[in-house]
């Protein structure tokens, strides 16, 4: 049973990372296009 909670739980973390976008959209009211900007942005400035 423990390894069914566990599985779970990995498969929800990679659900939520996949759509982190429309989660985080509708969890704030922002547009999707505005997070998806923040999160390019992000990315950029990490490469710097």
């Amino acid at each position: 049973m423990g390894w069914f909670i566990l599985l779970v739980l990995v498969v929800g973390a990679v659900a939520a990372y996949k759509f982190r976008v429309p989660l985080i959209a509708k969890l704030t009211g922002q547009p999707p296009q505005r997070i998806q900007r923040a999160i390019e942005k992000r990315k950029q400035d990490k490469r710097r």
